[in-house]
């Protein structure tokens, strides 16, 4: 009994002391002892451990080589225990020495149910050139533990080694479905491919679970960029206005692009009540215009609620040129205060002393003022800028240049 006791106290001494050992990066000590103590006690995972020992910087593996041969032609018979084999294997490949390591994987490892065991020889298939085969045995790892890094493994042989994108494709999309919270590598691989494929539909449509998963801005800005890419807007709208926190500018700019007008106002109705922006004053007043123009409906009503809200965002401070210039053409079109939008546009004007457009509403101003040579002198810079491409400049051009004509002959 107290040869059993010391022996015991023994190899925790021992254990304590490799440990210490490894804890300090001592590594051939850590192997020294590890090896001593699988002499006492002929237990494989002191073996094992002093083989991992040995793979460490500065270990020393000839005889732990040595002993994980021995081990593993003593039970060869009875063993299921494959660690000695797998570290024998690695030790090996380590070193270069694959025709040692080969078979012993072929032998040991490749027809293992462990998946260690599985991916070690992948590994080694892999390192000798044998992708097909490696490919089989991870294929076999796959199916015992569904990995996601096994998966991403067997991928890249696939598509680096065997060209074989379209079945790395089948793979990760087979994965996605069956596992969709999937770490994001698992979908970056996936998007990948498909850009390569020049699938942007399904990088887009990948995007778009990413970012259902995970609102981060960075998947946004891909699916922004694919969808106008792809002119998928309605798709986008669709995704924003299940998360329009954060993203309403975006959207309201999208409302506008696809003229869905009441959404728009409705929408920059809610921005100023939550901003207090005069802003968003401005652009509910020019929405129902358009909206109105869009159906050939401008009433008398629907100018008088766009200058009420034009009035009331001036009067809270709006002094942006384009909205300016946007209210003062109104004013002048429908000759509702020529006076006033004249003044209107002249203040854009001196943000943007040389905006074409503004400039064309001034000369639009004085035009219906009935100062056609005033308006044709700054007409001629909007022409000389512009040319006559745009039919509402032509239009402008060609009105004042007949009032021109007409004073001429008078």
């Amino acid at each position: 009994m107290a040869g059993k006791a010391g022996s015991a106290l023994e190899e925790d001494r021992l254990i304590v002391e490799a440990i210490f050992q490894d804890e300090n990066h001592r590594f051939d000590r850590a192997e020294e002892i590890f090896v001593k103590l699988y002499r006492l006690t002929d237990r494989s995972e002191y073996l094992v451990q002093a083989a991992k020992e040995a793979m460490m910087p500065g270990g020393r593996p000839e005889e732990v080589v040595s002993l994980l041969k021995e081990w593993i032609d003593r039970h060869e018979a009875e063993t299921h225990d494959t660690r000695p084999v797998r570290m024998l294997v690695a030790l090996y490949a380590k070193s270069g020495r694959l025709d040692l390591a080969e078979p012993l994987a072929d032998r040991w490892l490749a027809g293992s149910d462990r998946v260690a065991d599985l991916k070690l020889a992948a590994t080694l298939k892999s390192d000798l050139g044998k992708y097909g085969e490696a490919v089989e045995l991870l294929k076999k790892a796959y199916a015992k533990s569904s990995g996601d890094r096994i998966l991403l493994e067997e991928v890249s042989l696939l598509e680096k080694q065997l060209k074989d994108r379209k079945e790395a494709i089948r793979l990760l999309e087979t994965h996605l479905r069956l596992k969709p919270d999937a770490p994001v590598a698992i979908y970056f691989k996936l998007i990948e491919l498909y850009a390569k494929e020049n699938r942007l539909d399904k990088v887009l449509e990948l995007y778009k679970k990413l970012y259902e998963k995970d609102p981060q801005k960075y998947f946004l800005q891909k699916i922004v960029k694919l969808s106008l890419y792809t002119r998928d807007l309605d798709g986008l709208i669709a995704l924003l206005e299940k998360h329009s926190r954060g993203n309403e500018e975006l959207l309201y700019r999208l409302y506008k692009e696809k003229k869905r007008f009441d959404k728009a106002i409705e929408l920059a109705h809610r921005r100023y009540e939550e901003t207090g922006k005069p802003r968003w004053l401005a652009e509910e007043a020019i929405l129902r215009y358009e909206a109105a123009r869009a159906e050939k409906k401008i009433t008398p009503q629907v100018l008088k609620t766009f200058r009420r809200l034009f009035d009331q965002a001036l009067k809270k401070g709006l002094d942006d040129s384009l909205y300016l210039n946007y209210y003062g053409y109104t004013l002048i079109d429908h000759d509702l205060d020529l006076e006033r939008g004249i003044a209107l546009v002249r203040r854009a004007l001196k943000q943007q002393p040389d905006n074409s457009y503004y400039l064309d509403s001034l000369a639009w101003g004085l035009y219906k003022l009935g100062r056609c040579e005033q308006a044709y002198r700054v007409m001629e810079k909007v022409i000389a800028d512009e040319g006559l491409q745009e039919p509402e400049i032509k239009m402008h051009w060609e009105s004042i240049r007949k009032c021109m004509e007409k004073d001429k002959a008078f």
